[in-house]
């Protein structure tokens, strides 16, 4: 049984007769006819009879009716709550985002709640990580969205782990490295000093860097053209086809991985609306 067919039987009770009942509730005497012998095909029970002065409902009829009230009211209640809940969510939500969060994981996930929460705001800043931390430690921000090992003693949430990789459009030998032309590309302090960690665990000569640009989305355009190789984050590929990429590996054999963050402060998870955006993030599976 589902909320109409409770309507249903409130309204018969009520009304008295099938007829006043369906216009009660706007539907047709026969959709109501067919949904209560629906029901008692369901129920195993009669719920009405017919007499002279109409359909009248037998005494299992009249508990269900009567338990039709309670289910009603609690019905309501549960939607007039759930409505109340999401009006006190309201106000303006302000985000610092690394780059690639805004481009590629953030946009549906701020949507989706949005959707879920439509008097909610976001204002949001978008740049390189460190940049992005320093403006939640200055209060500028509620909520920072960090790639890398940040330091942060508050409030934390880890979001994904990412693999690094050698990405080329073309099949190569890690150990070819130092002689094959790479690109390289601007990016914040963390990742470079991964970079160049693994790099120098693994050779002895500098790499042939042959262009540089200041984007990863210019260095993923270039690779494709097969202009060199790069070190990068694995997502930042993955949408390129036919692309060969190689995991970094430590020097115990595991795979080298990024990680990005959530950060807050305490103070943001007493706020009703921050509360409930923090555990949207921990809802969503990166």
């Amino acid at each position: 049984m589902n909320y109409k067919d409770w309507l249903i039987l409130r309204s018969i009770s009520e009304a008295g007769n099938l007829s006043r009942a369906s216009k009660k509730i706007y539907l047709t005497q026969p959709a109501v006819t067919k949904r209560i012998q629906q029901m008692e095909k369901e129920l195993g029970v009669n719920i009405i009879y017919r007499t002279n002065r109409g359909a009248l409902l037998t005494p299992q009829g009249e508990f269900l009716a009567d338990k039709a009230l309670k289910i009603i009211t609690d019905v309501e209640n549960i939607e007039n709550d759930l409505q109340k809940m999401k009006d006190a969510l309201s106000g303006s939500i302000k985000i610092s985002a690394a780059n690639f969060m805004m481009r590629y994981r953030l946009p549906k996930a701020l949507s989706d709640f949005k959707r879920m929460y439509p008097r909610v705001d976001f204002k949001i800043e978008v740049g390189w990580s460190r940049d992005m931390l320093k403006k939640l430690q200055n209060n500028e921000v509620d909520i920072a969205f960090v790639r890398g090992d940040y330091a942060w003693r508050e409030g934390k949430q880890l979001l994904f782990l990412e693999p690094m990789c050698v990405a080329s459009i073309e099949p190569l030998e890690l150990a070819d490295l130092p002689g094959r032309k790479r690109i390289d590309y601007r990016t914040d302090d963390k990742l470079r000093e991964l970079i160049d960690r693994w790099w120098m665990q693994n050779y002895r000569e500098l790499p042939n860097i042959s262009i540089e640009v200041s984007r990863t989305d210019i260095c993923k355009e270039l690779i494709k053209s097969g202009l060199g190789y790069a070190i990068l984050p694995k997502y930042s590929v993955a949408d390129v086809p036919d692309i060969h990429t190689y995991d970094l590996m430590d020097e115990h054999g595991k795979v080298i991985v990024r990680p990005t963050w959530m950060f807050y402060s305490h103070q943001t998870e007493e706020v009703a609306l921050l509360k409930r955006f923090i555990k949207h993030f921990d809802e969503i599976d990166f």
